[in-house]
């Protein structure tokens, strides 16, 4: 039982210690000092593709990943989607367009024809 005391006396004023630097410094100890920017293998020059999604991997700190990492590869991939949802528009819209032109012509000659007999 006289051992419990200084123990317990002597954790509480390490934590007490460890909290006066934390606070003195604005550093934990947990923080990732690591260089920035989008993980390896999701290149901005080249396009994103299935097998490149599915090979993604971040590197990990002490709290997880590295969410600049993270964010990096969610705004690519937000981007790419954006660029062919809009590709993907145009090519609807040129489909119609050549759908509407393509019935126009094939009325036509059916009518001519109609008329010729």
């Amino acid at each position: 039982m006289s051992l419990v005391l200084p123990v317990v006396v002597a954790a509480i004023g390490v934590w007490i210690a460890f909290s006066i630097v934390v606070w003195a410094t604005g550093r934990d100890g947990l923080q990732d000092d690591e260089a920035e920017g989008a993980p390896p293998g999701l290149d901005e020059e080249e396009a994103v593709t299935e097998e490149k999604v599915g090979s993604l991997r971040f590197d990990t700190g002490l709290r997880g990943y590295r969410m600049d990492q993270v964010d990096a590869a969610l705004n690519r991939l937000a981007w790419e989607i954006g660029r062919r949802d809009e590709m993907l528009a145009e090519l609807e819209k040129e489909l119609a367009g050549v759908e509407r032109s393509g019935a126009d012509e094939g009325e036509a000659p059916a009518a001519e024809a109609d008329a010729e007999r």
